[in-house]
């Protein structure tokens, strides 16, 4: 808690103790550390992870079993023994629930769902195929092109999009023209000896008028734009410019 509490980034303590300290930092996010027994954490994990509603759910339940459930653990009302509380798995189980992750603790009929074994599966990162928002060296990425799409190709992705910044990014490097143009080169070169789709991308600056920071002629050869804004954002929503963003190609 020592350790804690002195942390660099922290502007307010507004809590110490040996089992629960509160900390504000300063941008200006609160902070709650917990420190339980092994006997308690799966208990502790569970409770400061699941909602309000969730929880009152899963102690009526507990409730009509004959158990107390708290975040330190679920227990036998008569004889005050804890039944469970190492893990999240047991204190579902007790309870006649298969796991529910953390993602579907929001009283939204997922504790029916799982006294029926009826969960829906959750995209897991196995499950992704590819990424469509890639920056490399080419602008504000560490990495080369070359090395991201080794990496790619490592965790099993299809396809990848590689999206540096346009020109009017200088922070963040923006590719002038010619730049995105040797990109596209070094890509048509790698692409031969790749086992993954690799698209023609740039993260596109949309411009305080409206206009988009590639004429089209450039943009037309891109197979996928992301429109960002990172200035400029108190100007009206509307403006003289009739201008469609949106450019589409199909990719085989």
């Amino acid at each position: 808690m020592d350790a804690f509490v002195s942390l660099p980034d922290v502007d307010e303590v507004v809590l110490k103790g040996s089992t629960k300290s509160s900390i504000i930092l300063k941008e200006g996010t609160a902070i709650d550390l917990r420190v339980v027994t092994p006997e308690s954490y799966g208990a502790a994990l569970q409770y400061f992870t699941g909602s309000k509603e969730h929880n009152i759910e899963l102690r009526n339940i507990a409730i009509k079993k004959g158990y107390k459930l708290s975040e330190y653990g679920l227990y036998s009302k008569e004889s005050e023994k804890q039944i469970a509380g190492k893990s999240e798995e047991e204190i579902y189980e007790k309870l006649g629930l298969v796991y529910i992750p953390p993602e579907l603790r929001e009283s939204r009929g997922e504790i029916k769902a799982a006294a029926k074994n009826a969960l829906p599966e959750l995209i897991e990162v196995g499950d992704l195929r590819g990424d469509l928002h890639m920056h490399t060296n080419y602008s504000e990425g560490k990495e080369s092109l070359e090395t991201m799409i080794g990496e790619a190709e490592a965790l099993g992705y299809e396809y990848i999009a590689v999206t540096d910044h346009s020109r009017s990014q200088r922070i963040a490097s923006g590719m002038e023209i010619e730049k995105l143009k040797a990109q596209w080169h070094e890509i048509d070169k790698l692409s031969k000896r790749s086992k993954i789709k690799i698209l023609k991308g740039s993260e596109v600056e949309i411009l305080k008028d409206g206009s988009l920071d590639y004429p089209d002629e450039v943009l037309k050869e891109l197979d996928i734009v992301v429109g960002a804004v990172h200035s400029g954002f108190s100007a009206p929503e509307k403006n003289d410019r009739k201008n469609s963003f949106c450019y589409r190609k199909q990719v085989s």
